[in-house]
């Protein structure tokens, strides 16, 4: 009996580790930028980081007062970057005598699970006010989304962009 129990539990935690906690579903998807945008809102760089795969890559163009630049960062980068994009925020709202406050809104425009079921493209839509027309920012991606130990986690990103200021 022990020796059945104890199959039966390596079968499962087998089954776990190499199909069950790698599936990815629309419903992972959703929730994974729903808590994409709770960690932009919260302003929590480590957060937003913790989303990224450790192979993450991301290619952007961004367009600011008509010049244009296109980069490629890693997942070090990435989150280099949201770190000081925040402080930049705290300094410029401690100049303006307040916090800033941030207005988000995404939409996903398409989901395509791949046929292994392992990983998800998806066409997203998102827009970041921060301080009403101080900034704005407006993106479109097509992200790589996996699931890994259970956990969805943003493996490739490439997305064109624009920052704006006064509406």
């Amino acid at each position: 009996m022990r020796k059945f129990l104890l199959l039966a539990t390596l079968i499962a935690a087998s089954w776990w580790y190499f199909i069950g906690s790698r599936t990815i579903t629309e419903g992972h998807v959703v929730r994974f930028y729903q808590d994409l945008e709770a960690a932009t809102l919260s302003r929590n760089s480590e957060q937003l980081c913790a989303l990224l795969d450790e192979k993450f890559q991301t290619v952007g163009t961004v367009v600011i007062e008509g010049r244009r630049n296109t980069s490629t960062q890693d997942k070090e980068q990435t989150c280099e970057a949201y770190s000081q994009m925040y402080q930049n925020f705290a300094l410029l709202g401690d100049k303006m005598g307040g916090m800033l406050q941030l207005d988000s809104s995404y939409t996903i425009n398409s989901i395509s699970i791949q046929s292994d079921n392992k990983s998800a493209i998806v066409d997203y839509t998102s827009s970041l006010d921060v301080a009403g027309t101080i900034m704005n920012i407006r993106s479109r991606s097509t992200d790589t989304l996996i699931r890994r130990n259970g956990k969805v986690l943003m493996l490739h990103s490439e997305g064109k962009g624009s920052i704006s200021s006064g509406g």
